[in-house]
């Protein structure tokens, strides 16, 4: 679903043109129309490059000084816009040559609505996430400055470094790896190099977290060595 909104604040410049003989209706009218339809389609191609599947858009373009003559152009005008685009409050350049030059900057405000992971209810610190206890809503993420998940797999099975309250955007910050082995839990140790894979009975001597490295005791040699968690009860040792 993408739903499109423009909320344009060109209602001061209506009510001075009826006093102000230099300013131009219709090139002021062209610039809006022009601003729009390119933001719009630059706002959808960042959702579309994000791959997300449901978004909304809204678009609110700035007063600009009525006093400006802005005489309408022969051709549409040309843009300046950021590359990358950035969401929130941005200044677009807007310029035209002929038939009379004119140049100005323009403050607009973009938004992106999207579904993103969200708490269903207050949760201890500690608490490892299951999917009962997360939702999506859909949010403004050109506000969301600290980062946020669109997809609940990226949550489900993390631990939460903090109490947190029903509906926190849920953020990289807020989690760590859940923890999967305890210091002098057996675990079996995997080591591979090219196509051959052995395996080998240990002990941790550490705790250990998803993705992190521990130390391991090899159980018939004795040997202590360096390997990375990669599921419960399982650790690889990387070459």
């Amino acid at each position: 679903m993408h739903r499109v909104f423009i909320g344009c604040t060109f209602m001061l410049w209506h009510l001075a043109m009826a006093s102000t003989p230099d300013a131009t209706p219709s090139g002021i009218a062209q610039l809006k129309n022009s601003l729009s339809e390119r933001l719009n389609q630059a706002l959808t191609d960042v959702a579309l490059n994000m791959h997300l599947e449901e978004f909304e858009t809204e678009l609110h373009i700035s007063y600009v000084d009525p006093r400006i003559n802005l005489t309408t152009c022969d051709s549409p005008p040309a843009f300046k816009v950021p590359q990358p685009l950035e969401l929130g409050r941005v200044h677009i350049k807007v310029s035209c040559s002929s038939p009379a030059p004119w140049a100005v900057n323009i403050p607009v405000e973009l938004k992106l609505f999207t579904q993103v992971v969200v708490l269903k209810r207050p949760i201890s610190r500690g608490r490892v996430i299951s999917s009962d206890d997360i939702e999506t809503r859909m949010l403004d993420i050109s506000v969301l400055n600290n980062g946020y998940f669109l997809k609940s797999e990226f949550v489900i099975g993390k631990q939460s470094k903090r109490a947190l309250p029903a509906q926190s955007v849920m953020i990289p910050h807020y989690l760590i790896p859940a923890l999967m082995i305890k210091k002098g839990d057996s675990v079996m140790i995997t080591a591979q190099k090219g196509g051959m894979t052995v395996k080998m009975s240990g002990e941790a001597l550490n705790d250990g977290r998803e993705g992190r490295q521990i130390r391991v005791k090899n159980v018939r040699s004795q040997r202590v060595v360096k390997a990375r968690v990669i599921a419960p009860g399982i650790v690889q040792v990387d070459f």
